[in-house]
């Protein structure tokens, strides 16, 4: 092959390695990379980018030197490594990096937002993952726990702290009775024994998924606290009109694997909120069923426009229960 057609093979694959290195830069310095990562695998994006610059200054280092009409060193495995005489297959080789470089320069970074939460499907029991590790460990070994929202031995919840049932004397039962738990769920017993306390649950960042695990995983023992939490504003179509999701997407590794998930809200003038706006809102917790199943809704009482968060998805917290 003409050293100068090798050599412009090699100076294309500097561009495009360089390319997605200054890319990922850019992502980095404008915070944009949190869009689509989350933050612990940031610094081994980092590490990449810095790898496609090694590889795009050998790749130039190439192109140079082929264009010297210094001739490359060629290997013995008995294949030729040369590219392809054909027009067609490299215009369709190089596209398939050139197009999505350019998509990604020149597109807005966006948030996920209530059309793909729809397509996803929207999960308004947040301990559901974990009652189902629980239910099936109990299956397994033949024996069976007390469900998680009521206490073994009982057949009422008890009144939140401070709310005293018609005709009772006040008691406190035992934190093992009002939070019984398995190897599964005793860290969000021991976290719904500490939100329990509050006389209002606020739902932190960095706490997110755990929050709304242990509230949903022992609801009933919630039932009349308050909670406050912050999130887009979703809807389907099955909702009442006073109904809405306050909403949030959870990320493991990368947005591919996001998860959408939040907490049923009921306001009076819940129509006058738009989709995917930001709202803060506090509420009392109470229980409903939506598409026959028992999940918990919040009472609105206020309600306030937020700004989204810089960071708009929420991680699962690997120091939760250490």
């Amino acid at each position: 092959m003409n050293s100068r057609v090798l050599g412009l093979h090699h100076a294309l694959k500097t561009v495009i390695l360089l390319g997605f290195a200054v890319y990922i830069a850019y992502l980095v310095r404008t915070d944009g990379i949190l869009l689509y990562i989350a933050p612990r695998m940031v610094d081994y994006v980092k590490w990449s980018a810095v790898a496609l610059y090694a590889v795009a200054a050998y790749q130039l280092y190439l192109a140079l030197r082929t264009w010297r009409g210094r001739a490359s060193a060629v290997c013995d495995c008995d294949h030729d490594h040369t590219p392809s005489r054909s027009l067609f297959k490299n215009i369709v080789v190089y596209g398939l990096f050139f197009f999505p470089l350019l998509l990604g320069f020149l597109l807005p970074d966006s948030t996920m937002g209530s059309s793909l939460a729809a397509k996803k499907g929207m999960n308004l029991s947040s301990s559901s993952s974990v009652k189902k590790d629980s239910e099936a460990a109990g299956a397994e070994t033949g024996t069976t726990s007390a469900p998680a929202g009521t206490a073994a031995g009982t057949d009422t919840a008890p009144a939140a702290p401070g709310v005293q049932a018609p005709g009772t004397q006040a008691a406190t039962p035992a934190d093992g009775e009002l939070f019984p738990a398995d190897k599964f769920t005793q860290q969000y017993a021991k976290y719904a024994k500490q939100l329990y306390k509050s006389d209002l649950i606020t739902v932190k960042e960095d706490l997110f998924i755990e929050t709304l695990t242990s509230v949903d995983l022992y609801l009933d023992r919630f039932i009349g606290k308050k909670l406050q939490l912050t999130g887009f504003v979703y809807r389907q179509e099955e909702m009442k009109s006073n109904q809405f999701v306050v909403a949030r997407f959870s990320i493991q590794c990368c947005s591919a694997d996001a998860a959408p998930f939040g907490v049923l809200a009921e306001y009076d003038r819940a129509n006058t909120l738009a989709d995917d706006s930001w709202v803060t809102v506090t509420g009392t917790i109470q229980k409903t069923k939506l598409n026959d199943a028992d999940i918990m809704v919040l009472k609105v009482e206020k309600i306030a426009k937020a700004e989204p968060a810089k960071v708009p998805y929420v991680y699962p917290n690997f120091d939760f229960g250490a």
